[in-house]
């Protein structure tokens, strides 16, 4: 059997060599780490070596060796070593070393021809175990360069930037989207100008997040907000920010309306700021309440609605909410979540808290995350458009207008 070796840095460039060479009929005998180059290999670089074969071979020796494997009785493997194929036997079937370890039940006679070795089959079993451990490790070797194998023809920068993005939590699809996209635009001999790469990797995350536009005040009627999402990611404070900060509403005539009548400590709150900021506050127990609050301030340039919060898996709040937003028919609907949730969770608070065309999303904590990947591919997906960002707890600082370039910045630094 025609035996080769294919040697290098990583596992997946070995395969590749392997690949082109063989053909997509190769089949593997052996994976390693190997150590070349420097003094007795203690400054070695660690390399990866692929022993393999093809298909055609492998049926060949298996058909010239069954006679022989009859006449022994016994079955045959086939391992390669440093020095080239070597036939061993290989370890007994799982089967028959349990039977070996397990002693037969009360009233049940051992079956003849097996004998209970506890020490030789807890030897087999540890053997068995370090075989499973080396096949879990190639496996995972091949599932890593198959992850990767849709885009082989990238240069090794580009692979090396969209594994990056994959491990900051963006989206496989997105991530693969965007590359391309970078790729198409490169010169032949620009893919090692990692400054270009950055640039183009802002850009294009920035065109691929919408942003709203700043809201309209008509000076008749007034511009009604209304704050929804799940509890504990910051609504009532970012209601706050907004009514207080000269940059948005501070200079406005505006009044506040409180639907979160579970917590004591958000009326509270809210309650604080209507004294300091001297802005009035309605408390509204039902849809009827905050349709009378809508009405009585009518003299104002902005109403801002704070509702309750709670989980997207609770019927009866979303059904709740709804009545809500229909009773107090918003201009804007502003969804807050916090970045630092899971982006999976993320996405199915989108969907259950989704109130018509004119939704926005306010993300806050960005003071609370290391990674900001699944930002960008949550926005992307939903297709919701950006209102504000916060960066921590201060009103009324601490919050800004929406800006895809900032979220596309905070992504490359994760990269680069």
């Amino acid at each position: 059997m025609k035996v080769k070796k294919y040697t290098a840095a990583s596992m997946r460039e070995a395969l590749e060599k392997m690949k082109r060479d063989l053909g997509t009929g190769a089949v593997i005998l052996g994976t390693r780490k190997i150590s070349r180059g420097g003094l007795l290999d203690f400054l070695g670089r660690e390399m990866f070596e692929v022993t393999a074969t093809t298909e055609d071979n492998v049926l060949a020796t298996s058909g010239a060796s069954r006679t022989a494997r009859a006449a022994a009785g016994s079955r045959v493997s086939y391992t390669v070593g440093d020095s080239g194929a070597v036939a061993t036997t290989p370890p007994e079937d799982f089967g028959r070393i349990l039977s070996r370890q397990t002693p037969p039940a009360p009233g049940r006679k051992q079956p003849a021809g097996v004998k209970v070795h506890s020490r030789a089959g807890s030897s087999n079993v540890r053997e068995l175990k370090q075989e499973l451990k080396d096949l879990r490790s190639v496996v995972g070797e091949m599932a890593e360069q198959m992850r990767y194998q849709r885009m082989p023809a990238l240069p090794p920068v580009l692979r090396d930037v969209y594994k990056k993005l994959v491990d900051i939590e963006l989206e496989e699809q997105t991530a693969g989207d965007l590359i391309q996209k970078i790729y198409a635009r490169f010169g032949e001999k620009e893919y090692n100008d990692m400054e270009l790469v950055e640039k183009y990797l802002i850009e294009e995350i920035t065109g691929m997040i919408p942003v709203a536009a700043p809201p309209r005040l008509t000076g008749k009627d007034p511009l009604v907000v209304l704050f929804a999402g799940p509890s504990g990611v910051g609504k009532t404070t970012c209601l706050a920010k907004l009514a207080t900060n000269k940059r948005f509403f501070g200079e406005k005539r505006v009044a506040m309306v409180t639907a979160d009548t579970y917590r004591v400590a958000a009326t509270q709150q809210l309650g604080t700021f209507s004294e300091i900021a001297d802005i009035p506050l309605e408390i509204a127990h039902s849809p009827r309440d905050i349709t009378r609050a809508v009405k009585r301030h009518q003299d104002k340039e902005v109403i801002l609605i704070d509702t309750p919060g709670g989980s997207q898996f609770n019927d009866k709040m979303l059904s709740e909410l709804k009545d809500f937003v229909t009773a107090a028919a918003p201009d804007e609907v502003h969804l807050v979540l916090s970045v630092n949730a899971k982006p999976s969770d993320m996405q199915h608070a989108i969907r259950r808290f989704r109130a018509g065309r004119n939704m926005r999303l306010l993300l806050t904590k960005f003071d609370e995350t290391l990674t900001f990947g699944s930002v960008a591919g949550v926005v992307r997906d939903a297709q919701v458009p950006l209102s504000y960002l916060t960066f921590g707890q201060e009103v009324p600082e601490d919050i800004e207008p929406a800006n895809a370039g900032k979220i596309a910045k905070l992504v490359a630094g994760n990269v680069f």
